[in-house]
């Protein structure tokens, strides 16, 4: 037999070796590279994950243009989307044999594209080696693990936004930020989320999002299958509004407003 000595010696030093292998450290719900893109002035993060959304059940009920946005991207497995109230940048993760079309690749797993003035000050962020936004990241990184798509904003900007979607823009000016969650498997799962100073603004807040709701159901009757479904819940100075639904649903929504 083995001396009790020697095993229990054995033991600790397995477990040793077990440890050592082991990150100590979580991965990072959004990838160190693409974060490192982002740059100070950045008010809005978006970030698409690819491999998910391929095989959701709203894929396939993409419009012909969304899909074919999403073509180039075929080899990324993710996107994150800065913008700074002017110009976009996109930055792509995945395996790239050559950049796609209007892109740069940083390496072999990176490519990033955008206006030329704003892709240089990506690219020199990224040779930092670390995001000159940390706190948008911050918010972005409580969210990104969530569903298929997220984005963090910066409460008081103004979106390019156009239509009823322009309202989004009022609810922005009452939060310091924003987020929003979009789970698509296996039901459709729309999470907004509002966070103001005080419990009273966060009260304007609530009542502000349940008249746009109100009013968007009453311009859009089309809207109403997906409408009736908002849940509006307020926590202090934050405030949540929730939509849940089935992917034909949507896609028959989305089908009547385009066409």
């Amino acid at each position: 037999m083995v001396p009790r000595s020697r095993l229990a010696a054995a033991i600790v030093a397995s477990a040793a070796i077990i440890c050592s292998c082991r990150s100590t450290t979580a991965p990072a719900a959004i990838d160190p590279a693409l974060a490192s893109c982002v740059t100070s002035g950045a008010v809005l993060l978006a970030g698409l994950n690819l491999d998910r959304l391929r095989a959701s059940p709203l894929y396939s009920k993409l419009t012909p243009a969304a899909a074919m946005a999403i073509e180039p991207l075929r080899n990324a497995s993710s996107l994150l989307v800065a913008w700074d109230g002017k110009q976009a940048v996109f930055a792509a993760r995945g395996k790239f044999r050559e950049a796609p079309a209007g892109a740069t690749l940083i390496d072999s797993n990176l490519a990033i594209s955008g206006p030329a003035e704003a892709l240089r000050s990506a690219i020199a962020q990224h040779k930092t080696g670390i995001t000159g936004a940390p706190d948008l990241i911050r918010h972005a990184a409580a969210i990104a693990g969530v569903g298929e798509i997220w984005a963090a904003v910066r409460g008081g900007v103004t979106l390019p936004l156009t239509g009823n979607a322009a309202n989004l823009n009022r609810l922005l000016h009452l939060v310091d930020y924003a987020t929003l969650t979009a789970k698509l498997e296996p039901r459709v799962d729309l999470d907004l989320t509002g966070a103001s100073r005080t419990a009273d603004q966060g009260q304007h807040l609530e009542e502000t999002l349940r008249a746009i709701v109100s009013l968007a159901e009453a311009a859009q009757p089309r809207l109403e299958p997906l409408l009736r479904s908002v849940e509006i819940r307020r926590e202090g100075p934050t405030v949540h509004a929730t939509l849940s639904t089935d992917a034909d649903t949507l896609g028959r929504v989305i089908d009547g407003l385009t066409h």
